[in-house]
Protein backbone atom coordinates (compact mmCIF):
# COMPACT_ATOMS: atom_id res chain seq x y z
CA UNK A 1 0.00 0.00 0.00
CA UNK A 2 0.94 3.43 -0.59
CA UNK A 3 -0.83 6.96 0.66
CA UNK A 4 0.52 10.26 0.43
CA UNK A 5 -1.63 12.98 1.89
CA UNK A 6 -0.60 17.33 2.05
CA UNK A 7 -3.40 19.89 3.46
CA UNK A 8 -2.71 23.57 3.09
CA UNK A 9 -4.33 26.57 4.23
CA UNK A 10 -4.53 28.16 0.62
CA UNK A 11 -3.47 32.03 -0.41
CA UNK A 12 -6.82 33.35 0.87
CA UNK A 13 -7.93 31.82 4.15
CA UNK A 14 -6.46 32.44 7.26
CA UNK A 15 -7.87 29.32 8.92
CA UNK A 16 -7.60 25.84 7.58
CA UNK A 17 -10.68 24.31 8.10
CA UNK A 18 -10.17 21.26 6.33
CA UNK A 19 -9.41 17.96 7.98
CA UNK A 20 -7.24 14.31 6.89
CA UNK A 21 -7.16 11.01 8.67
CA UNK A 22 -5.22 7.94 6.26
CA UNK A 23 -5.03 4.54 8.22
CA UNK A 24 -3.35 1.50 7.45
CA UNK A 25 -3.63 -2.00 8.82
CA UNK A 26 -2.93 -5.53 8.07
CA UNK A 27 -6.43 -5.50 6.86
CA UNK A 28 -7.48 -2.53 5.10
CA UNK A 29 -6.47 1.01 4.71
CA UNK A 30 -8.58 3.73 4.06
CA UNK A 31 -8.06 7.97 3.68
CA UNK A 32 -11.05 10.66 5.02
CA UNK A 33 -11.26 14.16 3.57
CA UNK A 34 -13.72 16.68 5.43
CA UNK A 35 -14.22 20.20 4.45
CA UNK A 36 -15.49 22.11 7.47
CA UNK A 37 -17.77 25.53 8.10
CA UNK A 38 -19.04 27.60 9.99
CA UNK A 39 -17.77 30.95 12.03
CA UNK A 40 -14.21 31.51 13.59
CA UNK A 41 -13.04 27.41 14.19
CA UNK A 42 -15.69 26.18 13.85
CA UNK A 43 -15.58 24.37 10.31
CA UNK A 44 -12.08 23.31 11.59
CA UNK A 45 -13.89 21.58 14.86
CA UNK A 46 -16.44 20.16 12.60
CA UNK A 47 -14.06 18.64 10.00
CA UNK A 48 -11.83 17.26 12.91
CA UNK A 49 -14.28 15.65 14.61
CA UNK A 50 -16.06 13.76 11.62
CA UNK A 51 -12.71 11.95 10.67
CA UNK A 52 -11.81 11.26 14.31
CA UNK A 53 -15.06 10.27 14.90
CA UNK A 54 -15.28 7.97 11.59
CA UNK A 55 -12.00 6.48 12.04
CA UNK A 56 -13.22 5.23 15.96
CA UNK A 57 -15.95 3.88 15.07
CA UNK A 58 -14.56 1.85 12.07
CA UNK A 59 -11.34 0.59 14.27
CA UNK A 60 -13.95 -0.49 17.03
CA UNK A 61 -16.58 -2.19 14.57
CA UNK A 62 -14.84 -3.34 11.81
CA UNK A 63 -13.63 -7.07 11.76
CA UNK A 64 -11.80 -9.65 9.47
CA UNK A 65 -14.66 -12.16 9.10
CA UNK A 66 -17.09 -9.08 7.40
CA UNK A 67 -17.75 -9.06 4.19
CA UNK A 68 -17.49 -5.29 1.81
CA UNK A 69 -21.24 -4.84 2.35
CA UNK A 70 -21.06 -5.44 5.96
CA UNK A 71 -17.69 -3.74 5.87
CA UNK A 72 -20.17 -0.43 4.05
CA UNK A 73 -22.47 -0.82 6.65
CA UNK A 74 -19.73 -0.54 9.34
CA UNK A 75 -18.65 3.07 7.77
CA UNK A 76 -21.99 4.40 7.22
CA UNK A 77 -23.46 4.15 10.86
CA UNK A 78 -19.50 5.65 11.46
CA UNK A 79 -20.92 8.31 9.63
CA UNK A 80 -24.20 9.04 11.47
CA UNK A 81 -21.70 7.85 14.45
CA UNK A 82 -19.96 11.23 13.65
CA UNK A 83 -22.72 13.32 12.37
CA UNK A 84 -24.65 12.67 15.77
CA UNK A 85 -21.37 14.15 17.88
CA UNK A 86 -20.97 16.63 15.62
CA UNK A 87 -24.49 18.08 15.92
CA UNK A 88 -24.16 17.88 20.25
CA UNK A 89 -21.22 19.49 20.15
CA UNK A 90 -22.48 22.06 18.15
CA UNK A 91 -25.95 22.73 20.06
CA UNK A 92 -23.67 22.26 23.08
CA UNK A 93 -21.63 25.02 22.70
CA UNK A 94 -22.60 28.21 21.28
CA UNK A 95 -19.60 29.53 19.81
CA UNK A 96 -19.82 26.76 17.08
CA UNK A 97 -23.51 26.76 16.50
CA UNK A 98 -24.41 25.93 13.32
CA UNK A 99 -21.07 24.23 12.12
CA UNK A 100 -21.24 21.11 9.41
CA UNK A 101 -18.19 19.38 7.18
CA UNK A 102 -18.17 17.29 4.25
CA UNK A 103 -16.61 13.87 4.68
CA UNK A 104 -15.71 11.27 1.74
CA UNK A 105 -13.75 8.43 2.71
CA UNK A 106 -11.97 5.47 0.60
CA UNK A 107 -11.04 2.00 1.36
CA UNK A 108 -8.80 -0.56 0.28
CA UNK A 109 -9.89 -4.20 1.57
CA UNK A 110 -10.01 -7.59 0.00
CA UNK A 111 -9.81 -6.48 -3.63
CA UNK A 112 -12.48 -4.16 -3.29
CA UNK A 113 -12.44 -0.08 -3.15
CA UNK A 114 -15.37 0.73 -0.81
CA UNK A 115 -16.49 4.46 -0.69
CA UNK A 116 -18.80 7.17 1.55
CA UNK A 117 -19.58 10.19 1.35
CA UNK A 118 -21.65 13.22 2.64
CA UNK A 119 -21.24 17.15 0.86
CA UNK A 120 -18.79 17.96 -1.98
CA UNK A 121 -15.62 16.72 -1.57
CA UNK A 122 -14.55 14.08 -4.21
CA UNK A 123 -13.49 10.82 -4.92
CA UNK A 124 -11.77 9.47 -7.61
CA UNK A 125 -10.68 5.85 -9.03
CA UNK A 126 -7.52 6.99 -11.70
CA UNK A 127 -5.63 4.49 -13.85
CA UNK A 128 -5.29 5.41 -18.02
CA UNK A 129 -8.71 7.55 -17.60
CA UNK A 130 -10.04 9.35 -14.34
CA UNK A 131 -13.56 8.23 -12.88
CA UNK A 132 -15.28 10.40 -10.16
CA UNK A 133 -16.90 7.40 -8.32
CA UNK A 134 -18.74 10.28 -5.72
CA UNK A 135 -21.84 12.90 -6.72
CA UNK A 136 -21.33 16.38 -5.50
CA UNK A 137 -24.44 17.10 -2.85
CA UNK A 138 -24.49 20.78 -4.26
CA UNK A 139 -26.40 23.14 -5.79
CA UNK A 140 -25.37 23.14 -9.47
CA UNK A 141 -25.06 19.38 -9.56
CA UNK A 142 -28.73 19.30 -8.74
CA UNK A 143 -29.23 21.79 -11.57
CA UNK A 144 -27.01 19.64 -13.78
CA UNK A 145 -29.15 16.68 -12.64
CA UNK A 146 -32.58 18.70 -13.42
CA UNK A 147 -30.90 19.39 -16.80
CA UNK A 148 -30.89 23.40 -16.33
CA UNK A 149 -26.92 23.98 -16.76
CA UNK A 150 -24.51 21.17 -17.98
CA UNK A 151 -21.64 19.89 -16.53
CA UNK A 152 -18.75 22.40 -18.09
CA UNK A 153 -21.06 25.03 -17.06
CA UNK A 154 -21.33 23.65 -13.41
CA UNK A 155 -17.28 24.02 -12.79
CA UNK A 156 -17.45 27.77 -12.97
CA UNK A 157 -21.09 28.77 -11.68
CA UNK A 158 -20.87 31.01 -9.22
CA UNK A 159 -23.04 29.05 -6.70
CA UNK A 160 -20.66 25.80 -7.10
CA UNK A 161 -19.95 26.27 -3.60
CA UNK A 162 -23.12 25.82 -2.25
CA UNK A 163 -24.04 22.16 -0.71
CA UNK A 164 -27.17 20.50 -0.28
CA UNK A 165 -26.00 17.89 2.44
CA UNK A 166 -23.46 18.29 5.39
CA UNK A 167 -22.29 16.40 8.45
CA UNK A 168 -23.73 17.71 11.70
CA UNK A 169 -26.12 20.34 10.21
CA UNK A 170 -29.03 18.47 11.67
CA UNK A 171 -29.22 15.23 13.90
CA UNK A 172 -29.70 12.62 11.11
CA UNK A 173 -27.69 13.07 7.60
CA UNK A 174 -28.67 10.79 4.40
CA UNK A 175 -24.86 9.16 3.57
CA UNK A 176 -24.02 7.74 -0.11
CA UNK A 177 -21.99 4.47 -0.42
CA UNK A 178 -20.75 2.31 -2.64
CA UNK A 179 -18.24 -0.56 -3.57
CA UNK A 180 -16.29 -1.00 -6.69
CA UNK A 181 -13.60 -3.91 -7.47
CA UNK A 182 -9.72 -2.55 -7.15
CA UNK A 183 -7.38 -3.29 -9.54
CA UNK A 184 -4.35 -1.33 -8.62
CA UNK A 185 -6.12 1.83 -9.66
CA UNK A 186 -4.76 5.31 -7.67
CA UNK A 187 -7.23 7.00 -5.70
CA UNK A 188 -7.64 10.86 -4.90
CA UNK A 189 -9.78 11.78 -2.42
CA UNK A 190 -9.89 16.10 -2.77
CA UNK A 191 -11.40 19.04 -0.76
CA UNK A 192 -12.92 21.47 -3.48
CA UNK A 193 -10.53 24.00 -2.67
CA UNK A 194 -8.48 21.27 -5.19
CA UNK A 195 -11.23 20.84 -7.75
CA UNK A 196 -12.14 24.59 -8.05
CA UNK A 197 -8.39 25.23 -9.54
CA UNK A 198 -7.46 22.25 -11.33
CA UNK A 199 -9.42 20.33 -14.51
CA UNK A 200 -9.85 16.67 -14.39
CA UNK A 201 -7.34 16.01 -17.14
CA UNK A 202 -5.01 17.79 -15.22
CA UNK A 203 -5.85 15.27 -12.07
CA UNK A 204 -5.36 12.67 -14.18
CA UNK A 205 -1.78 13.65 -15.45
CA UNK A 206 -0.81 14.63 -12.19
CA UNK A 207 -1.52 11.79 -10.00
CA UNK A 208 0.01 9.32 -12.08
CA UNK A 209 3.23 10.39 -12.05
CA UNK A 210 5.42 9.69 -9.07
CA UNK A 211 5.08 8.42 -5.94
CA UNK A 212 1.28 8.87 -4.04
CA UNK A 213 3.06 11.52 -1.26
CA UNK A 214 5.04 13.13 -4.85
CA UNK A 215 1.69 12.99 -6.61
CA UNK A 216 -0.03 14.83 -3.29
CA UNK A 217 2.48 17.92 -3.13
CA UNK A 218 2.29 18.43 -6.89
CA UNK A 219 -1.50 19.05 -6.51
CA UNK A 220 -1.94 21.36 -3.67
CA UNK A 221 1.08 23.21 -5.53
CA UNK A 222 -0.91 23.35 -8.57
CA UNK A 223 -3.31 24.45 -7.03
CA UNK A 224 -1.69 27.56 -4.68
CA UNK A 225 -0.25 28.37 -7.32
CA UNK A 226 -3.13 29.39 -9.43
CA UNK A 227 -4.56 31.41 -6.48
CA UNK A 228 -5.30 28.85 -3.44
CA UNK A 229 -8.62 30.60 -2.99
CA UNK A 230 -9.51 28.26 -0.34
CA UNK A 231 -8.13 25.16 1.72
CA UNK A 232 -6.43 22.58 -0.16
CA UNK A 233 -6.43 18.96 0.42
CA UNK A 234 -5.38 16.13 -1.21
CA UNK A 235 -4.99 12.54 -0.59
CA UNK A 236 -3.79 9.46 -3.22
CA UNK A 237 -3.66 6.10 -2.13
CA UNK A 238 -3.02 3.34 -4.26
CA UNK A 239 -2.41 -0.66 -3.43
CA UNK A 240 -1.17 -4.26 -5.03
CA UNK A 241 -3.25 -5.11 -8.42
CA UNK A 242 -5.57 -7.77 -6.88
CA UNK A 243 -8.50 -10.24 -8.87
CA UNK A 244 -12.01 -8.91 -6.60
CA UNK A 245 -14.21 -11.61 -5.60
CA UNK A 246 -16.64 -10.61 -8.10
Amino acid sequence: MGVGALTDVGRVRKINEDSYKTVESDDYTYAIVADGMGGHLAGEVASSLAVNCISEHIEKHLTPELDRFQAMEVIRQGFLYANTRIYEYSCENESVMGMGTTATLCMLRGGFVIFAHVGDSRAYMISDSICQITRDHSYVQELVKLGQITPEEAKHHPRRNIITRAMGVENTVKVDTGVKPYSGERLLLCSDGLIDEIEDAELLEAVRRGTPSECAERLVKMAKDRGGNDNITAVVMEGEMTDAER
